[in-house]
């Protein structure tokens, strides 16, 4: 008997349906519908994708201090509007744990800045993960205003004063695979083995669109070299320029500038799968079972805001994104070591981890700002160290 896990997933029947009728799709198409398909994709189903029970922690899982900090940013940014009315926008909220601790750390850290937000909105495509969010964020912040939508195409042009917030989000945007094969590029597509399996193959000659991205961020420079190309950032970066009025959007993540993506270290490309807290070469395997994840192209996105009539304020380590935003409050122990409870001791070690090497981020996540009708030099992007020693 075929048990329910052993079954394909549904995002995979509408994968080999898709190659059926198609012959191959693009990768980009693959991860929309692996990933997104409206009731089995891997970021649609119910059930935990992060944390110990899912497949990766994400640094609102390791501790609710990222979320302490970018409240802080939050509030400087609401400073900047003027002291008025104001929104934040979460992309891809998860489990809505960020949420929760945004808005709680604001309620005690900030309290004016609260007090004048109108509510928070949650970017949401699961029904499934928007009751989760709305039980978790009730539990968190008894009457938080917070409602939900399922894309920023539902917020009406220039409706948002305030902060658009997407952590760990730009990286699972769906991709296109580009390859170099002598003189000519080549899509990497995904279609149908002689088994039925389903396997990757080279494709046409690149569109217009994509060679023109290849071509302005160097990559796939080398024979056999392979790269990938985010359309959809572009895409996300419009409509955010297209809702926000004036604020500031905070992207938390991880990727590299275009020159380190076309170094030999990625002749290989970035793309990989995360299945039960490890690396998954094979992102082709379980469609709709385990998440799949490119690094960002920072150029890309900051030439997709300036595109878009936004300025890039800049990029830094989240280790010394959270410092300037006062980690060091979070760190620090009580002046009498006996009278730390177990509990807060674990707390001020969690934190402790979001500057370190390891699942936490440390320098492997960076902070990425784009502004619009304020100035660039946000605290978060300080230097916290300017003023030591």
């Amino acid at each position: 008997m075929t048990t329910a896990s052993e079954r394909p997933a549904r995002a995979e029947e509408a994968i080999r349906r898709r190659i059926g009728a198609d012959g191959s799709i693009s990768c980009a198409e693959f991860m929309e519908l692996a990933l997104y398909h409206p009731e089995d994709g891997y970021y649609t189903r119910p059930g935990a994708t992060t944390g110990r029970a899912g497949d990766f922690s994400t640094s609102s899982d390791v501790s609710p201090a990222f979320g302490r900090r970018l409240a802080v940013q939050a509030a400087e940014v609401w400073e900047r509007l003027g002291g008025g009315p104001w929104r934040i926008v979460e992309l891809g909220p998860g489990r809505g744990l960020l949420a929760g601790d945004l808005l709680s750390a604001m309620a005690e850290l900030a309290p004016k800045a609260y007090s004048r937000l109108e509510e928070m909105i949650l970017v949401e495509i699961s029904p499934a993960l928007a009751a989760e969010q709305r039980r978790r964020l009730e539990a968190a912040v008894p009457g938080a205003r917070a409602r939900w939508v399922r894309s920023l195409n539902d917020l009406p042009r220039e409706s948002v004063d305030g902060v658009v917030v997407a952590n760990e989000f730009l990286d699972a945007l769906p991709v296109h695979v580009v390859v170099r094969r002598g003189a000519q590029l080549v899509e990497r597509r995904v279609a149908l083995d002689d088994a039925g399996a389903l396997a990757w193959v080279d494709g046409p000659p690149v569109g217009e669109r994509l060679f023109a991205r290849v071509e302005r961020y160097g990559v796939c420079r080398r024979d056999g070299d392979v790269a990938e190309v985010c359309l959809a950032l572009e895409t996300v970066i419009a409509e955010i320029a297209r809702v926000l009025a004036r604020g500031a959007a905070v992207f938390v993540d991880y990727g590299h500038p275009a020159a380190r993506l076309a170094d030999e270290d990625h002749a290989d490309g970035t793309l990989v799968a995360y299945h039960q807290h490890k690396v998954e070469l094979d992102v082709l395997a379980r469609p709709g079972r385990q998440d799949i994840t490119a690094h960002v192209n920072w150029d890309h996105l900051s030439d997709a805001a300036r595109d878009a009539g936004l300025v890039f304020a800049g990029r830094v380590t989240q280790d010394k994104f959270l410092l300037a935003l006062g980690l060091i409050d979070d760190l620090a122990p009580p002046a009498d070591a006996r009278l730390e409870s177990p509990e807060a001791l674990a707390r001020r070690l969690a934190a402790r981890s979001l500057v370190l090497s390891g699942p936490g981020g440390g320098k492997r996540f960076e902070a990425a700002l784009v502004v619009k009708e304020i100035g660039a030099d946000l605290r978060g992007l300080s230097d916290p160290f300017a003023t030591l020693g």
